[in-house]
């Protein structure tokens, strides 16, 4: 029987030198795929709240407590859970009184807002109402029909959403889920079709200044590899891509295999973060494993244990190594969409 191919150390270097390759070289001024001239010049260290909140009502608090224990530890950037505010295990049965604009106020945009207040940029998901409260006895005054049903279909009536905030306290990005999974769309949540959108994310660390394209997807949504695709190629170009999530214990393969397999394809960072199996998160109905998966499809932190309540900690930056890959293997310029459009795949040039 053959043996399996291994490619030795010494082999790897003579590659990186250019000795040995399959591939011809680049052109100038030609880039590999998300590893070009940008702005991600230096390591970015960022923190996965693997956790869940104990009381909705004191969320801002609570939210707080968390950052500033990332911050103590030196992350610049911290993700919580699909529907952090007020959490899936509330939500379900309490749906979320919060307004939108008090919930955003809160993180950001004014001296009190968490992340101008710790210099910390946040991405934080929420339930976010799509039409406001209103007053039923001043509905049925003004002859609006029936207020209580007009109330309690705004009630449940909600977008799945993840805020993008930076360290200035300043609204980078909104995103709201396009995939609905299971029984979302009967607790009220509702799809968006609106357009992808990436978003240059500045940090300005004592390391100095840097700069990373970072877009949002949540939890399903990545699960679909043209959401990814569309976020890596042109003219998007994500270099990061947040992933608050609420995986079940039923698919932690999405986040040991899936998420690592669209890092790698796409030669991006991916951070993915769930709440843990505990019994009070809707009784260990959700599965952990957090983790923050690099171009390699190595895992840069994680993933966490099923039951852990912890922050995750890792640095996300380009190495030599992880340079030459994308150079070696550019799974983005290397595509073919005239090909895939003549099969009936749709699908624009990079």
């Amino acid at each position: 029987a053959r043996a399996p191919h291994v490619r030795t150390h010494a082999r790897e270097c003579a590659h990186m030198r250019g000795e040995s390759s399959m591939r011809p070289a680049r052109r100038q001024g030609q880039a590999a795929d998300g590893a070009g001239s940008s702005g991600f010049t230096r390591p970015v260290c960022m923190a996965l709240w693997q956790g869940a909140l104990r009381k909705p009502e004191s969320w801002a608090a609570e939210l707080r407590e968390v950052a500033r224990s990332a911050i103590t530890q030196g992350a610049e950037l911290l993700l919580t859970p699909e529907l952090c505010l007020p959490g899936f295990h509330f939500f379900g049965s309490q749906g979320f009184a919060a307004e939108p604009a008090a919930v955003e106020a809160e993180l950001c945009g004014t001296s009190a807002g968490i992340a101008r207040e710790l210099g910390l940029a946040l991405c934080v998901g929420y339930a976010e109402r799509r039409r406001p409260h209103r007053c039923a006895s001043a509905d049925s005054a003004s002859g609006g029909g029936s207020g209580a049903d007009d109330e309690g279909a705004a009630a449940r009536d909600f977008w799945n959403t993840a805020v993008l905030v930076d360290g200035k306290g300043e609204l980078r990005l909104r995103y709201r889920k396009h995939h609905l999974w299971g029984n979302e769309g009967n607790l009220g949540l509702t799809a968006s079709d609106e357009d992808l959108q990436v978003v240059d994310l500045a940090f300005d660390g004592p390391a100095g200044p840097c700069t990373i394209r970072t877009s949002l997807l949540i939890c399903y949504d990545v699960e679909y590899p043209e959401m990814v695709r569309i976020l890596a190629c042109e003219p998007h170009r994500a270099e990061l891509v947040l992933v608050p999530t609420a995986l079940p214990y039923t698919e932690p393969n999405a986040a040991t295999k899936i998420v690592p397999a669209r890092a790698m394809e796409n030669r991006i960072f991916i951070a993915y973060c769930n709440y843990p199996c505990v019994q009070r998160v809707d009784g260990e109905y959700f599965c952990g494993h957090s983790c923050i998966a690099g171009p390699d499809a190595e895992f840069v932190a994680g993933p966490c244990g099923w039951e852990e309540e912890k922050l995750l900690l890792g640095n996300i930056g380009w190495t030599e190594h992880l340079r030459w890959l994308a150079e070696e293997t550019p799974y983005l310029q290397d595509r073919r969409p005239d090909f895939y459009r003549s099969q009936g795949h749709c699908q624009e040039k990079c």
